[in-house]
């Protein structure tokens, strides 16, 4: 039977024994609603999305607005899920960011390794972020983030009462982005990251610097699409991350 808990509302891949597992996490204004079709279906690998506290199933809680406090709570949920399964980590946008900080807390603090790192959407961690946009900005300025970003549903972006109740949590988003912080960390794992050819953010040339945050393998892939390009692809884009995932990239 499918079991899940608060962390991974869509189960822990307990259906497939043995198979692989991908923790998905999510971009910011988003939940793990965003990816549960790719946690519909029985895959070589388990997609897992992760909702973080104050987000989709998780609405009534508290958002968590620093990385140091999400892993805290996080860790400890994903040792679990994963037990002796191998696993994956995959992140857009935001979403990269906490995968990142996993990857590598994850192998320090607990001794397990990622058999890869999926990026997606996001400028490297060492490297500044080319948004002007920033969270002391008032709530016009990250309407118009949302608008330019073009992942805000419009029927959202024009109900201006939704739209406003909405901003809180999409504003502790990018406060818990913005309090990710670069240390130096290196991961000892292949890492694979994806661009959105139109993404004037994090396309091609901006995602080619996560080759300086691994000593491992590294493989960058461009596909047609601006900055959503992830969810605008669909089932054919999943396909081709799980199969990256199954192929071992040279070391």
């Amino acid at each position: 039977m499918k079991r899940s808990n608060n962390w991974f509302p869509f189960g822990c891949g307990e259906e497939t024994p043995g198979a692989g597992k991908m923790f998905i996490f999510h971009y910011a204004g988003g939940s793990s609603s965003a990816f549960r079709h790719w946690a519909a279906h029985r895959r070589p690998v388990a997609c897992i999305p992760v909702e973080l506290p104050g987000r989709g199933t998780r609405v009534s809680e508290s958002c968590l607005e620093h990385i140091d406090e999400l892993m805290e709570r996080l860790l400890p949920e994903l040792a679990a899920a994963i037990a002796d399964a191998p696993f994956y980590l995959y992140g857009h946008s935001m979403g990269a960011a906490i995968a990142f900080e996993a990857a590598c807390r994850l192998r320090s603090e607990w001794g397990l390794r990622p058999q890869k790192l999926f990026v997606a959407g996001r400028h490297a961690p060492h490297r500044p972020d080319p948004s002007s946009f920033r969270i002391e900005m008032g709530d016009d300025a990250l309407i118009a983030e949302l608008r330019r970003l073009n992942g805000t549903p419009q029927e959202v972006l024009d109900n201006e009462e939704l739209l406003r109740f909405l901003l809180p949590t999409i504003r502790s988003d990018y406060r818990l982005h913005e309090s990710c912080r670069y240390r130096g960390q290196k991961l000892d794992v292949p890492l694979v990251a994806h661009a959105g050819k139109l993404d004037f953010e994090a396309g091609p040339e901006t995602m080619a610097h996560w080759r300086e945050a691994t000593d491992k393998a590294f493989e960058l892939k461009a596909f047609e699409g601006d900055h959503f390009f992830v969810q605008r692809l669909g089932e054919d884009y999943v396909s081709e991350l799980l199969r990256d995932a199954a192929y071992r990239l040279r070391a």
